[in-house]
């Protein structure tokens, strides 16, 4: 496909060195001079520097030959405007970013048809969604639901030394419907075999039918399965209002902390369910004050200054709270982040990027979802009748390593696949796969020439 990705920020050069590496034909915008160049030089493209949302860079760019033009600087009417220049000109699709929540209506963070623009995105209600997800499974790091949400996926920390630690997969009696599908260790993200083991301080991502998932988690030691009672949030900009506005109709105890007493009156008047405690979150005091050594998550996602969110999650934590989720607007201080204590974090700009990673490979494919910034992805695919996948056992695929499928839901419901099993036509098939196995697989789900 020919794409045009406007803004050289962190989302722009994710979804950049992505499309660019699927050997798509990319062309990157920025106004900035030094972020084009230095993109340039990281990934295969074509680059232009100048304001993406001007007509006459747009036709320098021949946005009216793009099959997608995605607009995602830091700039909301910048965005707009591109997006909807581009589709002006003949592009075929238009995808914008915006974080302020005026252009939009609802909550689902993504919009379809926004002043003739195909896809809107908004970041902060993209992570609030992510981070409720989270509030909903305290033992998880991540949860991700599959086929109209008959499939889940978890990720699990092995903390502490359990029987599982130290066991190859194929000797863990795991239950039926469930599947140890990758395994995140040192940085890295493996798509195991029955012979890999399960190590201390690994992260384990389960895929299985909604109803094995309380199963696994007591497995893997993780036996709060279901919504949390107590919440603390600090923060109260557009993610951590819309976090407290999407649990405070749940039966959750939940408070808020906002250093703004302007900010604070607007909460108090909109949330009615909601605890608002108007002081600073860095404050031992005030969290002593709010029972953070009570809580069952505890959430910073103060906009401003990376380092508070850090501070804040650390010393809630040493004061007792069960699970701590913060926000990092920069992508690269994730690892950093989990590896001083924090158990989950959010990057608003990495959750756009997967968005609209999303909406870029729709087709055959459901949806995609990246894992650790790129080191591996789920597709959801459905299994046209005369592939190759098609009425054939799995086990005779010979499906290269770093390649599982962890799920098939077809007209007989959700099954977790073995060697023998076989897919059935128009089935949703799950599959968990390297980048460098993503085109293999795509084989496999191509349509035969009759």
């Amino acid at each position: 496909m020919n794409i045009i990705v406007i803004g050289m920020g962190e989302v722009g050069k994710h979804i950049a060195g992505f499309l660019a590496s699927e050997d798509h034909d990319v062309t990157i915008i920025d106004a900035n001079s030094r972020a084009v160049n230095s993109a340039k030089e990281r990934m295969d493209v074509m680059a232009l520097v100048g304001q993406g949302g001007s007509t006459k860079c747009l036709r320098q760019a021949e946005a009216e030959k793009a099959d997608i033009v995605i607009a995602v600087t830091d700039d909301d009417e910048t965005n707009l405007l591109a997006a909807h220049g581009a589709k002006s000109l003949g592009a075929k699709k238009a995808i914008a970013r915006v974080s302020s929540r005026e252009y939009l209506d609802g909550d689902s963070g993504a919009y379809d048809d926004v002043l003739g623009i195909d896809l809107v995105i908004c970041p902060q209600i993209l992570s609030a969604i992510e981070i409720t997800k989270l509030v909903k499974s305290v033992g998880a790091v991540m949860v991700e639901t599959f086929a109209d949400n008959r499939v889940e996926l978890i990720q699990l920390a092995l903390n502490e030394q359990l029987k599982v630690v130290g066991k190859q997969l194929k000797d863990l009696t795991m239950p039926d419907d469930a599947l140890v599908a990758a395994i995140l260790r040192d940085g890295r993200l493996i798509i195991p075999s029955g012979e890999d083991e399960i190590l201390l301080n690994d992260e384990v991502l389960v895929i299985g039918k909604i109803e094995a998932i309380p199963e696994v988690e007591e497995l893997f030691g993780k036996k709060h399965r279901g919504k949390a009672e107590k919440v603390v949030i600090v923060g109260g900009g557009d993610i951590g209002f819309s976090v407290a506005s999407a649990l405070g109709g749940e039966e959750i105890e939940v408070t808020l902390i906002e250093k703004d007493a302007d900010r604070c009156k607007f909460l108090s008047e909109t949330l009615d369910k909601v605890l608002i405690i108007n002081g600073d979150g860095t404050d031992m005091s005030i969290l002593e004050e709010v029972g953070v050594n009570e809580c069952d998550v505890f959430i910073s996602v103060v906009s401003e200054g990376e380092e508070v969110n850090l501070l804040t999650g650390l010393l809630a934590k040493q004061m007792g709270a069960h699970k701590c989720v913060v926000l990092a607007n920069k992508p690269d201080y994730k690892d950093l982040y989990e590896h001083l204590g924090i158990d989950a974090v959010i990057s608003p700009r990495l959750v756009a990027a997967n968005q609209v990673m999303k909406y870029v490979r729709a087709g055959s494919v459901v949806s995609s979802t990246i894992l650790e910034e790129g080191k591996g992805e789920i597709l959801e695919v459905i299994a046209p009748s005369t592939s190759r996948i098609v009425k054939k056992p799995l086990v005779d695929l010979n499906l290269p390593r770093g390649v599982v499928i962890g799920a098939v839901v077809g007209p007989d419901g959700v099954m977790i696949p073995k060697g023998k099993d076989t897919v059935l036509p128009n089935s949703t098939v799950i599959v968990f796969t390297t980048p460098g196995n993503r085109k293999r697989v795509e084989k496999l789900f191509k349509i035969k020439k009759t």
